[in-house]
Formats: C-alpha cells, structure tokens, sequence
C-alpha cells in the first residue's frame, strides 16, 4: 500500500522526535563537520542563508556561530504572505526561541537574494535524488523556484525514504548532508 507524504512526514518526524539529546549532539557534531568544509569553500563577503532549528530538526546554532566568528554575513528566513524571504542577523544574543527570533526586529534587514551564496535548507525527509520533503507548505520550493542558490539540505541518515512523492513543484537540492 503507498502511503501518502503526510504519513511518511509524521513517521520521519516520529523518529526525529525520539533521538536523545546524546544520539542527537552526536550526529549533529558529524554533519557540522561536514558542513563546515562546504561552507570553507565559500567567499565571505556574501551570504550564507540557514534555518533556526525547530522540532528537533539538525541543529544549526553552532554552525551559526561559527559563521560569525569567521566573519560570514548570515540570513534567516522569515515568512510574510505565504511566501519566503531572507534577513540579515549579527548575533545570536537573544533568546534562542523561534517565534522570538521570527518577530524579533533587531535584526530586519531583508538580503537580496542575488547576495545569496549558499542556502542550507531544512527536511523532514529526502531521497537518492536530493528531494527533500519539508513541512508541506512549499515556501523553499516557491523561493527557489525563482531564485538559483546553491543549495544544501541537511538531515540525519534515518531521515532518507524513497516513498516521497515528487511533484513538479518539488526543487532537487544540489547535495545532501547526513552523519555519514
């Protein structure tokens, strides 16, 4: 029996919800390694955009660090009218809640996507063919359907299910980061 995305995405998020925090700083340590050495290959006077962890997902505060303290401009996305855009932040010096960081306004300067090097994307799953599956609302799939960035989804191994269902809306990311 097939089963649809919305059942394949509350399995995936069942297993991410179970790692402990041990198994989960664990993977994280090995996909930040690997992130990094992409990230090196990067200019700095651009920018690199990334996702606020939230409901467990890989967690990108000490990448985030990092790329402050090798001087890389970073970016978060917000979301305004159903659709993605990207904001410069200078610190992580508030609290480390999403919804605060999303109506924060310390930090509201929109990027340009052409300013835009390196987009490191969330997902709840992915396959062989470097689909991701997110939350089922498409806002990276709508941005990047009309802005080219380099793309790199990062995601635990267990997260990879080749029973996603690809629409034509779907964009393939250009690689995929897991533990492995």
């Amino acid at each position: 029996m097939t089963k649809t995305n919305k059942e394949i995405r509350e399995k995936l998020l069942r297993k991410r919800q179970k790692l402990s925090k041990n198994q989960k700083e664990k993977l994280d340590q090995k996909i930040f390694k690997s992130l990094i050495e992409e990230i090196q290959k990067k200019e700095k006077n651009k920018f690199i955009a990334i996702y606020w962890p939230i409901q467990n997902e890989v967690d990108t505060i000490n990448i985030i660090k990092w790329l402050f303290e090798h001087k890389y401009h970073v970016c978060i996305p917000k979301i305004k009218n159903n659709l993605m855009y990207f904001t410069e932040i200078t610190s992580i010096d508030f609290e480390s809640e999403f919804w605060h960081l999303m109506k924060q306004t310390k930090h509201n300067n929109v990027v340009n996507p052409n300013n835009i090097q390196l987009l490191i994307v969330p997902m709840i799953g992915f396959n062989k063919n470097k689909y991701r599956m997110g939350y089922g609302l498409n806002w990276y799939n709508k941005f990047l359907k009309f802005n080219h960035i380099p793309t790199i989804g990062i995601a635990y191994s267990f997260q990879k299910d080749e029973d996603i269902i690809i629409t034509k809306n779907d964009i393939k990311l250009d690689k995929i980061i897991t533990e492995q």
